[in-house]
This record gives structure tokens, C-alpha cells and sequence, in this order.
């Protein structure tokens, strides 16, 4: 399935910043080489402090198939690190596995400023490793997830070992946005209708990963002290088998006309979508969302049946994280075309952080 008119993005630049030290505010197609904050300027080159306390970095890997649905995610918070992963019977509907780690500044954590090849992202404690790579060279990103009976809290180990597929898929969408309030500026790159591979044993039970889809997401920034937002990210295949992937977002990364994350991947390409709308009951996750977007483009419903929650009060640092895994459906216009989308997996997100 081919829409008759693609909606391009310009390439993503060498470099966040100008030679005169300027981000490079705007949305692009491809990867961004290496996040290389340092080499802003001027009012946009954070104080010492500033970077200890308001660099914010983390990593995002999800993946899916008919049967199942995988995710983890690295956290550097600059003070503190942490890591989660969770896995979903989708023909059951229900969780098989949900770990959550805290962890301090250091060792335990590493996440590079590569967010495409060479890419390093990993958490490591006693019982526990969530990793992913890609080298330089590589067309795929290697996925390992090692969680001991000890950590899972039950008879059975997380063993999750796969690959998503880089080459044939569709460009990965970048973002150089400036934050709002206390906050300077904001990178995200995000891939989504990758091809997945590899197997996942967890609950005591085994599934393959081929034949799947995947993304990711890598972001890092000098974000504001207050920062909160709805997400939505989604991959899997329409009903004729082409690869899938949606990344939508409110409340964050838009405070700029040129900045906007909202995007569909369909086979090996990528289009931009308008600003998105989150409807949804805030004391009640599990009930159903709605999604849209500003120009009508995008319409969908979401359900779910199982939560992943994170929420921390220590003072001064609060989070509250929710992020709900289940199914979408609904459609989606592209040019001319309207997709139908029907037990599509994936997650959304409600966090308001004081970080």
C-alpha cells in the first residue's frame, strides 16, 4: 500500500547546533549522528549546575507481535538512574512480567549520545541487565533483557534476545525542540516499524519474535523542572501485512511551530501528522482513550488491560509515570488513502514529573 503523495521532511542535520552555537530548531527525517548538546552557545549553553541537575536521557525499546508485547526502558536522570520492562500476553490480555529498577548515577547505567549506530544503552544491577546496542556499522539494534528469578519475583526468569531490523525499514523522525519555562532544549529520535527477530521466555512461557514490529525511542535534553505529557507509541501490521508504526504527543516538544514528534511510519516511509489530542479518564487508565488529531487526520480508540505505574515522592523529586499497554484501533489519513487499523499493540503514557 502506497499513498499517493508523500509528505517529506528535510535530512536530519550533522549537528544539534550552528557553527554559531544556534539549535537547530525543526522536525527532520534520519538520524541525528550523535546528540552533541556541548556545542551550543550563548543562552543556549547551560550552567555546570544547570547540566548536573536539568540533562535528562533515556531510551525506550518496544516490540510486538500477535502474541506478545515487550518493552523496556534505561533512564539517566543526571543524580539518579532507573530502568523498567514489561511483557503482555496479547491473546490473554494479560501481564506476564512487570520489573522496575532504582538505581544511582554511574556504573549501573550507560546511555550514550549516539541515538542511531552506535548506539549504547544499557542498565545493569544484581539480577538484572536491560540492554541495547547497534555499532557504527550494524543494520540492526541488538536487544538483550536479563532479569533472574530473584528480581521477576516469581518461578521464572525474562529472558528477552532479538534484534529490530534498521535496513528496508522505514527513516527514523528527529527532533530539535526549545522546552518551555526552566528548560533549554529537547532531542528525540524515534524509529517505529522495524522488523523484530529473536525469541522472549517469560511467565513460563517461550515466544518468536519474527515476524513482529518495533521502535524505539532515544531522547535527551536539558528539560524544565515541572515537565508532564501524554504519549502514545504503537507497532504492528495492517491487515494486508504492511509494517506499521504510530508516535504520537501532547504537551511535549511542541512549543515551536517547527517542532512536532507527531508521525506514522507505513512500510519504508515516514509521515509527519498534525498535533494530537489525548481524551482520557485520569483516575481511571484502564477505561477507554480516544486519540485525534488538529486537522481530523487521525482518529482512534485505545484499550487497555494492564498498567505499568511508577510513582515516587521523595521530596524534592515526585513522578508520577503510567503507562498502559493494550490495543488500538481506528483509522489514520495519509494523502488520499484512510488506513484501517484494528488490534493494533502498543502503549500510552501519562507522567507529570518534578525532576
Amino acid at each position: 500500500m502506497t499513498p499517493e503523495k508523500d509528505a517529506l521532511l528535510p535530512l536530519a542535520p550533522e549537528s544539534v547546533a550552528t557553527t554559531q552555537g544556534e539549535p537547530r530548531f525543526g522536525t527532520y527525517q534520519g538520524e541525528l549522528p550523535e546528540v552533541d548538546l556541548p556545542r551550543l552557545l550563548g543562552k543556549w549553553a547551560p550552567a555546570r549546575t544547570t547540566r548536573l541537575l536539568k540533562r535528562k536521557r533515556w531510551h525506550y525499546t518496544f516490540t510486538a507481535t500477535q502474541e506478545v508485547a515487550a518493552l523496556f526502558a534505561v533512564v539517566d536522570l543526571g543524580y539518579s538512574s532507573s530502568a523498567f520492562a514489561v511483557a503482555i500476553d496479547l491473546r490473554e490480555r494479560k501481564v506476564l512480567c512487570d520489573v522496575s529498577f532504582l538505581g544511582a548515577p554511574g556504573p549501573m547505567v550507560s546511555l550514550g549520545d549516539k541515538p542511531g549506530a552506535g548506539l549504547n544503552a544499557s542498565f545493569r544491577t544484581l539480577g538484572g541487565k536491560l540492554a541495547i546496542r547497534r555499532g557504527e556499522e550494524d543494520e540492526r539494534y541488538q536487544v538483550q533483557v536479563d532479569v533472574s528469578r530473584m528480581r521477576t519475583g516469581s518461578l521464572n526468569t525474562f529472558q528477552w534476545n532479538g534484534e529490530l531490523l534498521v535496513a528496508g525499514g522505514p527513516p527514523a523522525l528527529t527532533v530539535i525542540a526549545p522546552v518551555q519555562g526552566d528548560g533549554l532544549v529537547n532531542v528525540t529520535m524515534k524509529r517505529n516499524g522495524l522488523l523484530s527477530f529473536g525469541s522472549l521466555e517469560v511467565g513460563g512461557k517461550r515466544f518468536r519474535l519474527d515476524g513482529g514490529v518495533g521502535g524505539i525511542d532515544y531522547t535527551q535534553g536539558y528539560l524544565a523542572r515541572h515537565t508532564a505529557w501524554r504519549w502514545a507509541f504503537a507497532s504492528g501490521r495492517l491487515a494486508d501485512g504492511t509494517p506499521i508504526g504510530l508516535n504520537l504527543v501532547e504537551g511535549f516538544n511542541e512549543s515551536a511551530t517547527e517542532a512536532n514528534e507527531n508521525a506514522l511510519w507505513l512500510g519504508d516511509r515516514l509521515y509527519p501528522l498534525a498535533r494530537a489530542r489525548f481524551e482520557y479518564d485520569t483516575k481511571n487508565l484502564m477505561a477507554p482513550w480516544r486519540l485525534t488529531t488538529a486537522d481530523g487526520a487521525l482518529d482512534l480508540r485505545f484499550q487497555p488491560f494492564y498498567v505499568h505505574r511508577e510513582e515516587r515522592n521523595l521530596r524534592l523529586v515526585i513522578s508520577h509515570f503510567a503507562q498502559p499497554v493494550g490495543l488500538f484501533e481506528g483509522t489514520v489519513k495519509v494523502g488520499s488513502k484512510t488506513l484501517q487499523l484494528s488490534n493494533l499493540p502498543g502503549v500510552t503514557e501519562d507522567q507529570d514529573m518534578l525532576w
